[in-house]
């Protein structure tokens, strides 16, 4: 049997459970694994030759299946994809940490046959191996490409008709010269089809590339967006560069173009004119955030069993970490595309048919056949699969080191926090740890108090100095200011929005409305937070002393729990007076109205320094207070009484940690009452859109960059897209958890910007950058006119 038979016959094998882990060996070409990071090699498996430093380096490295085997593709043709070929993406990224890390994408086109899916699928398995299983899989079809795999290619992805000949099935390429129409789909994240040679193919919504040999001309759709005509021009001068060797001019066709030239369009098109394009299509934007899958999230365990594999159901959200077990396998299935974990424990059974059981996952749901499917590792969970758990903790020093990430530990944020303990930070010392303009070191500034009193909002102004054990309550929404100033130079102001538990909409409302007018008026940041969850900075802001209770005059005991770092940061917030508000890694304060009797109850996992200021706070709320200090598990009758008797509480010693989220892009837009959301992966500055608005989720901050040229009726709507946004995802995230932060183009502070790979303050000043695009083309053409003459 011929070596290309025997390779044959493993593909044939596993035609119907791909991707699996046959016996897959050519020896002539095949080499030894090679342990990465200090890995553990896999002496039994050998690696095709064409992987040979394969992740090396960071980086982009992809490989064309041909005749059954792996080519490396020619650097100059990424981005360009053949719809008849079958394709392996590596993508190689350094982590701060100086590590590398690894995603492998295996791309089927639309007319690739079975065969050449199955090798990219085997090889794809090799690439894994040979990086110890570190890597992540992902599953790719032509015209349903995950953000991620779009996003590495910032000129899009172009697909072409054709491609090589195997052994099954040979597509014949197009022929040199030949005139091609492509339609540019996507604002960020850019797909570039060939379509029919025809204005039928055509709509007024869209830009068109039309490819005539020597000439290439971009049509602007009269309705195209943009940013739609930028990324139209960079795709032209890709196929420019790589279809003819730089050897043609490329024009615009746009608005501005004379009657002449828009008609010439149409004669080197063959069909057509202006008038004869058709409207926009009604479709929804590519990228479009799903909307469904946040309610339809669920997690299965994939076991060995005397009969076979065994599926079974766990849980429907919210999901926590320790329903994974190390021994087993897991397939999450998210309701618009599949997830599957891979313990470091499990049998090789499993971790070799558990993508298997997703693909039959997929039949059984009768979900699409091109529905994205994602292998993880334990230890090395990309953010989007941990996203969909309530909790989660990784392991050793990681999860401190993406905490100081998050906070700005960088050298040159030093001055920004504290250099206290990450897991006290993470439990008392507030939310939106990454939003430190400064230390809140200087005086709040304005107070304005907005309270529902028969069915009429009323303000009270100008509250400047707020006064030892002068709570913040809870049926009400207050407007504060606050002059931010830091070492490195940075000075503005912060509009809080903050809002009780129990304040009214419409007292929510008019605090939000007044407070955007004035951070309009003063080219100030404004921020909305909730009772309860308030950020970091606003808690420091009140020096220690912040106080947020339900009622103005109590007359019924009250509950406090009392948290903090350190002197600026301590906050005692009202709970229920009941025992199962309690927790036995916290401190709170019983209050009695009657004798002014003060319990400071101390749970066993509570630190000393909260005792501490429990104490300190609470023995001067009232000048006759009598405070009895109790430690949990030696509580006397009387307190319990006052709680409605002892009952079930939290007992756990350990955090419950919510997951890291890693910062997200996103381009947000709403259409009638749906929320339409392209996420603009690996973002950088130049994604921001200056006439939009875009959405940049921190975890427990979201903010809301405004634009410049965003109109008035982008701004009223901001609270609205975020809470759409975050019924949308998966988190266990409302609009009430969450910190919204709204900040203006040329206004953005260090707390926004060091979230991308570089900022530049000037970046647009004097000129926008996106009008360099349309010189470099005119440069470009200038170039070929000299070169035919």
């Amino acid at each position: 049997m011929t070596t290309k038979m025997a390779v044959i016959f493993s593909l044939l094998a596993v035609l119907v459970l791909l991707p699996g882990r046959p016996a897959f060996r050519v020896q002539s070409t095949q080499i030894q694994p090679q342990p990465q990071s200090g890995g553990k090699s896999t002496p039994n498996r050998v690696m095709h030759r064409a992987f040979a430093n394969a992740g090396r380096t960071p980086g982009l490295e992809i490989w064309r299946v041909e005749n059954f085997e792996p080519v490396a593709y020619p650097k100059n043709d990424y981005g360009k994809f053949y719809s008849g070929d079958s394709y392996i993406v590596l993508n190689t990224i350094e982590r701060k940490d100086k590590q590398l890390s690894w995603d492998i994408h295996f791309w089927l086109g639309s007319d690739t046959s079975t065969d050449e899916a199955g090798a990219a699928a085997i090889y794809a398995v090799q690439l894994d191996d040979l990086l110890n299983g570190a890597p992540v899989q992902h599953r790719e079809v032509q015209d349903h490409e995950s953000q991620l795999f779009l996003s590495y290619f910032r000129n899009g992805v172009r697909y072409e008709q054709g491609g090589v000949g195997t052994g099954f099935k040979h597509v014949q390429t197009n022929a040199a010269g030949e005139k091609r129409l492509f339609q540019v789909k996507g604002k960020r994240n850019v797909r570039v089809r060939q379509v029919n040679l025809s204005v039928s193919s055509m709509n007024k919504g869209d830009c068109f590339i039309l490819d005539a040999g020597n000439e290439i001309l971009v049509y602007v759709g009269p309705q195209a967006k943009r940013v739609e005509k930028l990324k139209a021009i960079s795709a032209a001068n890709q196929i420019r560069d790589q279809d003819h060797n730089g050897r043609a001019r490329v024009d615009i066709v746009d608005e501005f173009s004379s009657d002449v030239d828009k008609q010439h369009f149409f004669e080197v098109l063959g069909s057509g004119s202006p008038t004869q394009v058709p409207d926009e299509a009604a479709e929804q934007e590519d990228g479009a955030f799903e909307t469904a899958d946040a309610n339809s999230v669920t997690l299965y365990k994939v076991s060995d069993a005397k009969s076979g594999l065994k599926i079974d159901p766990i849980s429907t959200k919210p999901l926590r970490q320790e329903m994974l077990d190390t021994n087993d396998c897991f397939i999450l299935d998210t309701g618009s595309g599949i997830y599957v974990w891979v313990g470091r424990r499990s049998t090789q059974r499993e971790k070799s048919d558990a993508m298997n059981k997703a693909q039959e996952f997929l039949r059984t749901k009768k979900y699409p056949a091109w529905t994205q499917v994602h292998r993880v590792v334990e230890g090395a969970e990309s953010a989007p699969f941990k996203q969909y758990f309530a909790t989660w903790r990784d392991a050793g020093m990681a999860h401190t080191r993406l905490v100081r990430s998050a906070m700005g530990y960088d050298s040159d944020d030093s001055d920004f926090v504290d250099l206290i303990d990450v897991e006290d930070l993470k439990k008392s010392g507030g939310s939106a740890i990454g939003f430190m303009p400064d230390n809140g070191e200087n005086d709040i500034k304005e107070v304005v108090q907005y309270v529902n009193k028969h069915g009429r909002v009323d303000t009270v102004h100008n509250v400047v100095q707020l006064q030892p054990n002068m709570p913040l309550l809870g049926f009400a929404s207050y407007l504060i200011t606050y002059k931010y100033n830091n070492k490195n130079g940075e000075a503005g102001i912060i509009i809080y929005v903050w809002d009780g538990m129990k304040a009214s909409h419409a007292t929510k409302e008019r605090a939000f409305e007044d407070a955007m007018a004035l951070a309009v008026e003063r080219n100030a940041i404004l921020v909305r937070t909730t009772q309860n969850h308030e950020p970091r900075h606003f808690l420091k802001m009140f020096k220690g002393k912040l106080v947020t209770s339900y009622t103005a005059i109590p007359i019924h005991p009250q509950l406090y729990r009392i948290r903090g770092t350190e002197a600026s940061d301590v906050h005692a917030n009202e709970v229920t007076a009941d025992s199962s508000s309690l927790a036995s890694r916290d401190v709170f304060a019983l209050l009695t109205m009657d004798a002014h009797k003060v319990y400071i109850w101390i749970g066993l996992g509570a630190s000393k320094f909260e005792k501490d200021m429990a104490i300190e706070r609470f023995s001067n709320y009232w000048p006759d207070a009598v405070v009895e200090v109790i430690e949990e598990g030696a509580e006397p009758d009387d307190f319990w009484e006052l709680l409605h008797g002892e009952g079930i509480y939290e007992r756990s010693m350990t955090d419950v940690t919510k997951p890291l989220l890693e910062p997200r892009l996103f381009h947000c837009r709403l259409v009638g009452k749906r929320l339409e959301a392209e996420e603009i992966t690996r973002f950088e500055q130049a994604d921001l859109d200056p006439n939009d608005v875009m959405l940049l989720d921190a975890g427990d901050e979201i903010y809301m960059w405004v634009g410049s040229g965003a109109t008035a009726e982008d701004n009223g709507m901001m609270l609205e897209v975020v809470e759409k946004y975050i019924k949308a995802e998966p988190t266990e995230r409302t609009i009430d958890t969450v910190t919204v932060i709204r900040i203006v183009q040329g206004n953005e502070p260090r707390a926004f910007t060091r979230m991308f790979p570089s900022w530049e303050i000037d970046y647009w000043q004097p000129t926008p950058r996106n009008e360099e695009i349309g010189r470099e083309v005119e440069e470009s053409n200038d170039i070929f006119d000299l070169n035919e003459v």
